[in-house]
Order: C-alpha cells, then sequence, then structure tokens
C-alpha cells in the first residue's frame, strides 16, 4: 500500500505546472494539476518530459516577469490548463498546416506545438495588446512570429492552413463601442475565413454550464446554425466539457 500510495504521489507530482525556470508553480495549480490528472491522460513519455521540466524552477519570489512567462496572464489558470486546451485544439489540423492565431497572446501556441509534437509550425501570432507583443518578444527571443494588429485589417497577403482563435471572443479586448458582442464574434470569424485555405477553428465558452464567470458565454446551438448559414460544412464539438466548445468551419473547396 505504502509503494502504491509513493507511486500516485510521484505520478501526481509530475503534473504540476511549470513553463521554465521563470514560472514555479504555487500550491494552488499544484491542486489544479493535480484535478486535472485524469483528464489529460498523460502518457509516460509526457510525464518524463513533465518531471525535466520541474528540475530547475525557483521559489515564488524570484518570479519578477508575470507577464512574459505567466499562464494567468494570458487567460488561464495555470499552464496545464493551458496546454491541455491548446491539445484540444491541435487535434483539428494536419502534420505540416500553417497556422494563423487569432489574439495570440504571446504566441504561446507556437512554443506549446513545438514541445508537444516535437516539430516546428509554421505560424503567425496575432494580438491588438502591444505589451503582450512586447512580452513575447522578451520571452522568446523574438523567434516568434507576432504582429500587432487588429485582426480587422489583416493585410490581404498573409494566408495560412488554418485560423485559430483560443478563447479570444470570450472577454472583449478592443474599444469598439459599435459592435455588439454576437456582431464582433460573426466579424471576427469572417475575417479567420478570409484569411485561411482550409478552415477555421474557434474556442468559445458555453452558456449550458450556466456559471457567472465574467466571460461572454455562448450559445453552441446559435453559433452553429449561424455559422452552417454562413459558411456550410461546419461542425460543433462539445465534448471537452460543459464550460467550452470548439467550432470548426472547413474552407470550401472552388
Amino acid at each position: 500500500m505504502a509503494k502504491e500510495n509513493k507511486k500516485k504521489k510521484e505520478e501526481k507530482d509530475l503534473q504540476v505546472e511549470a513553463y521554465n525556470e521563470n514560472n514555479p508553480p504555487t500550491d494552488e495549480q499544484v491542486l489544479d494539476s493535480e484535478i486535472l490528472e485524469e483528464e489529460l491522460y498523460l502518457t509516460d513519455k509526457e510525464k518524463e518530459d513533465l518531471k525535466t521540466q520541474t528540475s530547475n524552477v525557483k521559489s515564488p519570489g524570484e518570479n519578477p516577469d508575470y507577464l512574459e512567462y505567466s499562464a494567468e496572464a494570458v487567460g488561464y489558470a495555470n499552464r496545464t490548463e493551458q496546454w491541455a486546451t491548446y491539445r484540444a485544439i491541435a487535434n483539428y489540423f494536419g502534420d505540416g498546416d500553417s497556422v494563423l492565431d487569432y489574439g495570440c497572446g504571446r504566441g504561446d501556441f507556437e512554443r506549446f506545438y513545438q514541445t508537444e509534437f516535437r516539430t516546428d509550425i509554421d505560424y503567425i501570432g496575432i494580438e491588438m495588446n502591444e505589451q503582450l507583443v512586447n512580452a513575447s518578444k522578451k520571452a522568446y527571443n523574438d523567434e516568434v512570429d507576432i504582429r500587432c494588429l487588429d485582426w480587422f485589417n489583416i493585410p490581404k497577403d498573409v494566408e495560412c492552413d488554418w485560423s485559430v482563435n483560443i478563447g479570444s471572443n470570450n472577454l472583449r479586448y478592443d474599444a469598439d463601442t459599435k459592435r455588439g458582442d454576437t456582431q464582433y464574434m460573426h466579424d471576427t470569424i469572417k475575417s479567420m475565413m478570409r484569411h485561411c485555405k482550409k478552415g477555421t477553428v474557434v474556442l468559445l465558452t458555453s452558456d449550458l454550464a450556466e456559471t457567472e464567470d465574467g466571460l461572454i458565454n455562448w450559445n453552441a446551438g446559435d453559433v452553429l446554425n449561424w455559422a452552417n448559414k454562413e459558411f456550410g460544412n461546419v461542425a460543433l464539438d462539445h465534448s471537452i466539457s460543459n464550460d467550452v466548445f470548439i467550432l470548426i468551419i472547413y474552407k470550401n473547396e472552388k
């Protein structure tokens, strides 16, 4: 029994959020990681990777670069939740596909993909917040292609296989008082479809859970019906949880 308990504890320890030495896990994040353990289904290889990542973390008092390295700074409770979300999104496109990331934050998805799949990805991140763009340049030594742009005014020649939007329509970060939330979401997806070759993947928070979380919660049926009428050839995945769903719109071949 003692050996079994020790083994379980060691496996849970490997779930501790760790991004790099500048972002050590807090006690609360460790508990969050334990709760998510069964959802993530980590392989032995992934657990070993996490063990390696946690070996050089510093104490919380030595973490001044919040904007550059914190998962919370880009809308996630911890790194484990962030990586699990990215993993779900990555399921929808194939090896060698390029990605245009709307509301990319620091462009963490590019480094997630590189770490997760041990391969580079042709990636462009679009971010309206100049502070996060600067944080990306510092965190990644300007190696990630992230551009400070209004995503409604992306140059016509910017095009990738897939446009993705991972939760950036669940809060309004703009100063646009003319567009309501629904129109803003519709216009965002229309922009995404103009700049993709294969399709669009959008993660939205769901109204199914009926929680007061301060986010814009969307009705999955309404979103699906609109997208089907506007574009056709759409799918909706609500299997992740009651809290979020993923809308997939495939580009019709001409």
